[in-house]
């Protein structure tokens, strides 16, 4: 299939300014500083490799952070490292200790104040903890998992959110841990955790029944919630998510069908519910279904709890600085895969929210609130999120695009088939979002992931956004569209996407509150060295994994697949993560820099690498760009020819970090010579 042709997007203009009425005194958004002609990051790249360590440049070191299991708190002790599954825990435990598979990740100033500060000793941490790896963490017999139903509640309990303090002194950062749980901010939240819906959604029937489930669940452990409206599903498979100029986390649920099961499939709960309009089409899109094996509590178990994963799918604000503060599920930002939850101060000062929904042929999103952004009210902006108008993105052949308002008049008005179902009210139309944006024509994207602007302590917004798509590699969307080009083979024929692209969007007048764009394909993944480019993947079948777009290509340097998660420097930099360029190229998942501000094709250096079978994610620049932080998730889960680890082999793919036992960790980045990154 011939490409579509776009209309270039113009450089993001860094200079324009937003007027904010008693915010107007505000300095300037300076992405770029004294560097703006810099093109070309200036580190030596580190080369493509299977190393089982973190690997950076020339110049630069790296220091752990803090690893899956290590102590929260003083009246525990940190896990013993030992071979096999070394660190089973019950759950009370393990809600004391840090999570695992770390993703998104945000550091707040111990004492917060607005604008953000770049610079202090005190600073508090959220991460996320996306799923669990069973095979790393569970004893097995010849790859049979043994494991009791503590352990297997234990690994519920492993995914949320990790708060802790840190202390960051001479280039080091290190964790602060509290004496005892309740006794300073470090805590976590898990899929235990009180939380509160709020927005349209908050008596959705669907919500309503199933949390009466989970709370009956928990009473029998003698586990009740404070608040008349809460509940005690918490929160889990946390992947990407934000953080808010008031100072609060926002984290995103996002593979939720990976932790429900059926004991069941006769189960008249569950044929019941199918009755209901958009239960089926709701079961289909999610992939619900016997994804986890190893059972569990029973509110993750459909057949007794068939409404159970409508608590799932939203994005939750926590604040770090209030641990009496009930997390907040904001149903008005519409029920999906979230990645990402991207906040920026609009021209008017409403709050837009980007957010991706992270599978194959689903959409990209933007809520703008109702309300505006009070910088001498930090408590009141904690209701922002909950009323506001949700869009998803449409983009159109000549490089021009708008967002598409998903309400309830025009949802009904759209066409649909005689399987679909109206949608009774604003909040089963934010329950079921996926099904009205795609009746309203949203643009199928390419596991749309991170959407992020760049933007500094003031959060204001200048009009660029920044999206991550990571690739296709299903049957409906091999033939891609207008946002999602795909190339083809020596026969002619169109292939799937292998190796992800970025689009850059430019808001119409600067402005992230308004409703049309122009857009651009920033970079695609693959090889630039030629137009066809014949690579081999791990599954042993030959693909064009080509950068190349139109006849031309988009980059130069270092070749990458699978981009995944974006953050950007003082300097006009993104930094980017991979998931899954081993799959396609000899080296390990690794962190890429690009200028922002450089025209095609744009060169792309390697940054770093991780250590073998991980994912890198959740980067991070401290605020005064002098650290960059990033996630190690599923350490070991595959050796460099793409071989799951299930148990039977000798030993483990990896050893890091500890060269016992692989632990996902986070780890930090600095110069040598302690300057900026």
């Amino acid at each position: 299939m011939k490409s579509n042709i776009f209309q270039e997007v113009l450089n993001i203009n860094l200079n324009r300014r937003s007027v904010l009425g008693a915010m107007a005194a505000i300095p300037a958004l300076n992405l770029i500083g004294t560097q703006a002609a810099a093109q070309v990051a200036s580190f030596k790249s580190v080369p493509e490799n299977n190393f089982d360590t973190v690997t950076v440049p020339e110049g630069y070191e790296w220091n752990k952070l803090i690893s899956w299991g290590d102590a929260l708190f003083e009246d525990i002790d940190d896990p013993k490292v030992q071979p096999g599954a070394p660190f089973v825990f019950n759950r009370t435990e393990q809600e004391k200790r840090m999570g695992t598979c770390n993703d998104m990740m945000a550091i707040f100033p111990k004492k917060y104040q607005y604008p953000w500060p770049d610079n202090g000793t005190d600073w508090i941490f959220c991460s996320n903890n996306e799923y669990v790896s069973p095979y790393l963490t569970l004893t097995s017999e010849d790859g049979k998992l043994n494991a009791s139903a503590q352990e297997v509640e234990a690994l519920y309990a492993a995914q949320g959110v990790t708060i802790y303090e840190v202390r960051h002194e001479n280039r080091n950062w290190n964790v602060i841990k509290n004496p005892s749980l309740g006794k300073g901010l470090n805590r976590r939240i898990t899929p235990f955790t009180e939380v509160i819906y709020d927005g349209p959604a908050k008596n959705h029937p669907w919500i309503k029944r199933a949390s009466e489930v989970v709370n009956q669940s928990e009473k029998y452990l003698g586990n009740l919630p404070k608040n008349k409206d809460g509940v005690l599903s918490g929160t889990m498979q946390n992947c990407a998510g934000g953080y808010t100029p008031w100072g609060t986390y926002l984290t995103c649920e996002e593979n939720i069908d990976n932790m429900f099961f059926n004991s069941d499939y006769q189960s008249q709960n569950l044929n019941d519910a199918r009755k209901e309009a958009g239960f089926e089409f709701d079961e289909s899109s999610f992939g619900l279904g016997n994804n986890w094996k190893l059972g569990g509590p029973m509110q993750f178990d459909l057949a007794r709890n068939p409404y159970g994963a409508s608590l799932y799918g939203w994005i939750v604000e926590i604040d770090p600085y209030d641990p009496n503060w009930t997390p907040r599920k904001h149903t008005a930002l519409g029920r999906k895969k979230n990645e990402a939850a991207t906040t920026v101060i609009t021209k008017s000062g409403q709050i837009a929210v980007y957010t991706g929904d992270d599978q194959a042929n689903e959409f990209v999103y933007k809520f703008v609130t109702t309300g505006k952004f009070d910088a001498k009210n930090r408590i009141k902006n904690r209701d922002l999120l909950s009323s506001g108008k949700l869009y998803a993105a449409r983009f159109e052949a000549d490089g021009t695009g708008r967002w598409i308002e998903i309400n309830l008049k025009a949802a009904n008005a759209a066409p649909r088939t005689m399987f679909e179902a109206p949608f009774k009210d604003e909040g089963d139309l934010m329950v079921r979002a996926r099904e009205a944006a795609r009746r309203l024509g949203a643009t199928q994207m390419d596991r749309p992931e991170d959407v992020e602007s760049p933007v500094d302590g003031t959060f204001i917004g200048k009009g660029a956004v920044y999206l991550v798509c990571t690739g296709n590699q299903t049957s409906e969307g091999i033939n891609g569209n207008v946002a999602n080009p795909r190339r083809k083979n020596e026969a002619g024929a169109t292939e799937k996407n292998f190796t992800g692209q970025i689009i850059r969007i430019n808001e119409e007048n600067g402005d992230h509150a308004k409703t049309k764009f122009t857009w651009e394909v920033f970079v695609m993944g693959g090889d630039h060295s030629a137009e066809f480019a014949p690579n081999k993947r791990n599954d042993g079948e030959t693909y064009n994994l080509s950068s190349w777009k139109d006849g031309k290509p988009t980059t130069l340097g270092d070749r990458f697949a699978m981009p995944d998660n974006i953050t950007f420097d003082k300097k006009g930099f993104a930094f980017f993560t991979t998931d899954g360029t081993p799959d396609n190229f000899p080296c390990n998942d690794g962190i890429y820099v690009v200028s922002t501000t450089a025209p095609a094709p744009r060169v792309v250096k390697r940054f770093l690498t991780g250590p073998i079978g991980c994912e890198i994610t959740g980067p991070l620049l401290s605020r005064d760009n002098k650290t960059f932080f990033c996630g190690l998730q599923h350490i070991g889960d595959e050796d460099p020819k793409g071989n799951r680890y299930r148990g039977k082999e000798d030993k483990s793919h990896s050893t890091f970090p500890n060269q016992v036992w692989p632990r996902d960790t986070i780890v930090y980045v600095t110069r040598k010579d302690g300057g900026v990154i």
